[in-house]
């Protein structure tokens, strides 16, 4: 301390070696602020390189405005233009009319349609109740059959069992009378035997044996042929039936056969009876969205063929612009990014943004951008010179 404030009095500089502790402190120090101005020029370089560039507008290019979008109305059929409801410029909604058309046609054909609607209907109701018809014969004949035929055979032999004495005996008659001449043979040879009778009775007696049982061979097969007859006949009578059961069959199956053919025609008919009402029903052309009316093509009175066009639609909210820019600024550029728009010499500045960017450049090596901004009062029209200033990145 002596020697510090001898210097300081003297007015000459002297340096006074430090102790230990304090070179320790002092190079501590040195280290640290050495520290802290890396890291603070690490953080600048950092910060630096994350930094997103900042877009600048462009001086101002050139462009035409157009519609975002032209539509075409077109007839959907042969119609004649009755009235015109609006004229060029006007503003439109989505379906405000814009023309009445008249369709004669259409009114014949809705006429003509229903008469056929009416008679496939009335085809389908006779035959629906044709069907019914035959289902309930059918129906009548298959039980009843089997009962008809049994009742049959029980008649026919009932009354084969009836005697009749004008006919041929039957084989139980033909039966006992041939039991009845064996028998009496039987006691004529024995009265032969012992003498009582003369043998031409026996002969008598065998004779009336052959008689008898040729009476019983033929009333058997005249049974056997009687039982044939009346199976034929039972067999004619169930054909008989199966076949009327089997020709209503048919007649049903091609009555059901025309009553599906009949319904489908119905079914047609009242579609295009439909169709047609929807057609005559309709007869008004709408806008289909909001627009204005760029052009009208047709006049009240004309008649036009199907797919003529009437009018044709704007739409003008939103509204493009079509600009060119070179290649050097085309990549600076992206879809979405924001642009000014004065249209004419208006100063009214309009914000709009990147529609569209054209990848391959034009015949002057342009790369053409469509340009989309708002026209919410469709104060501005199509056709009008513009200036953009496009938001690029540097």
């Amino acid at each position: 301390m002596a020697l510090a404030e001898a210097g300081i009095a003297s007015g000459k500089r002297t340096f006074v070696p430090l102790g230990p502790a304090s070179a320790w402190r002092w190079s501590v120090c040195v280290i640290v602020a050495v520290v802290a101005a890396s890291a603070t020029v690490a953080r600048q370089h950092i910060a630096a390189e994350n930094a997103p560039i900042t877009p600048s507008l462009t001086d101002p290019y050139p462009g035409m405005t157009r519609p975002f979008d032209v539509t075409t109305l077109a007839l959907p059929a042969p119609l004649v233009v009755e009235r015109v409801l609006v004229q060029i410029g006007d503003r439109v909604h989505a379906n405000d009319p814009l023309l009445l058309l008249d369709d004669g046609d259409a009114r014949n054909t809705v006429a003509q349609l229903r008469f056929e609607a009416e008679r496939a209907k009335t085809r389908v109701q006779q035959l629906e109740r044709t069907v019914e018809l035959l289902d309930r014969s059918i129906n009548a004949l298959i039980v009843p059959a089997t009962e008809a035929t049994a009742k049959l055979a029980i008649a026919q032999r009932n009354a084969e069992n009836v005697p009749n004495r004008q006919a041929k005996d039957s084989p139980e008659r033909a039966q006992a009378a041939y039991d009845q001449a064996i028998a009496r043979e039987r006691r004529i040879v024995q009265l032969v035997q012992n003498g009582v009778v003369a043998r031409q009775e026996l002969e008598d007696a065998q004779i009336a044996v052959r008689v008898a049982a040729d009476d019983l061979a033929v009333a058997r097969r005249a049974s056997a042929a009687a039982d044939a007859l009346a199976s034929a006949q039972v067999l004619q009578a169930q054909t008989q039936a199966d076949l009327t059961i089997a020709d209503q069959q048919r007649q049903r199956q091609e009555r059901a056969g025309e009553l599906a053919q009949a319904r489908l025609q119905r079914t047609e008919a009242e579609a295009a009876l439909d169709r047609a009402i929807t057609r005559l029903g309709d007869l008004t052309v709408r806008a289909t969205g909001d627009a204005l009316v760029a052009e009208i093509l047709v006049k009240a009175g004309d008649r036009r063929l199907a797919g003529a066009p009437l009018v044709k639609l704007a739409t003008v909210n939103p509204m493009i612009v079509d600009v060119d820019v070179s290649p050097s600024l085309v990549n600076r550029l992206a879809r979405g990014d924001a642009a000014i728009v004065r249209v004419g010499t208006s100063p009214v500045e309009y914000r709009g943004r990147i529609r569209t960017i054209a990848p391959l450049p034009g015949d002057a090596g342009a790369h053409t951008l469509e340009v989309e901004f708002d026209n919410p009062v469709a104060d501005l029209l199509a056709g009008q010179t513009a200036s953009v200033r496009l938001m690029a990145r540097r």
